[in-house]
């Protein structure tokens, strides 16, 4: 019997890594689970709530990492590929455990926004709703005021990550997948990704997160000009305008 894919998503926060996870675990041959090692809670595929049992608790993921992720990748059933999504911040001694194991195949995603990732963690930091699924009655998102100074350290402090994470892999002579949240509509993109991890194209791949900032981000910040006056001349400064990826949930992805 052919073992699956292993593979792993690494992210900083609010850079589109729930909506990947569902539409990976949309595909037939895919288990994705969402954050494993999330601190608030095991986070396992929507659909696969019978696996707690067999991986366990965070008591028990957090007392034996190494023990943890070995259920997870033995759990797959008959699926082609497993893996699940790992975001900045989390355990460090699972993130160096999945860096230092050359065959789990590393997705690095990303959110060239800088300035919307920032403000999709200020809200969902002011409203707890840390996810946003399709079938959910959430309220409107929150409108915030975004401290330029605390923007361009966020901004910084992703930069790093991704910096770290790329030299670890590149020391060890790995290579990894690159992709962008705002890269997710374009069905060759999300064909490229399962070609990597093994498995056939599909015709559709349904989206299960739902989008919850509005288009234009005047709405959702409460200091917009002075944000702007602030990033004029800088690299951020572009974000502020440029056009997010659309509710995918309205428009199922083809491939």
């Amino acid at each position: 019997m052919t073992l699956p894919v292993r593979f792993v998503i690494f992210a900083a926060p609010r850079t589109g890594s729930n909506l990947l996870c569902g539409l990976l675990n949309g595909h037939p041959d895919i288990l994705c689970h969402h954050g494993l090692f999330n601190p608030g809670g095991v986070h396992l595929a929507r659909d696969r709530a019978d696996l707690f049992p067999t991986l366990g608790d965070m008591a028990a993921r957090d007392a034996d990492p190494a023990g943890f992720l070995s259920r997870v990748w033995g759990a797959g059933g008959c699926v082609r590929a497993v893996g699940f999504k790992m975001n900045r911040g989390e355990c460090a001694l699972a993130e160096r455990l999945l860096l230092d194991d050359p065959p789990v195949v590393k997705i690095l995603l990303r959110r060239q926004n800088r300035v919307r990732t920032f403000v999709s963690e200020e809200i969902a930091r002011f409203t707890g709703a840390w996810e946003s699924y399709a079938g959910q009655v959430l309220p409107p998102a929150p409108s915030v005021c975004i401290p330029p100074d605390a923007l361009m350290r966020h901004a910084e402090l992703n930069a790093a990550y991704y910096a770290r994470v790329e030299a670890a892999l590149r020391a060890s002579g790995q290579d990894w997948l690159e992709t962008d949240y705002e890269a997710l509509a374009n069905p060759q993109e999300l064909a490229r990704i399962l070609a990597r991890l093994g498995v056939a194209p599909r015709g559709t791949l349904p989206a299960i997160c739902r989008k919850r900032a509005p288009a234009d981000l005047r709405t959702n910040i409460l200091n917009f000009d002075e944000l702007a006056q602030a990033l004029h001349g800088t690299p951020l400064a572009d974000d502020l305008m440029r056009p997010d990826l659309p509710d995918l949930v309205r428009q199922p992805l083809a491939s």
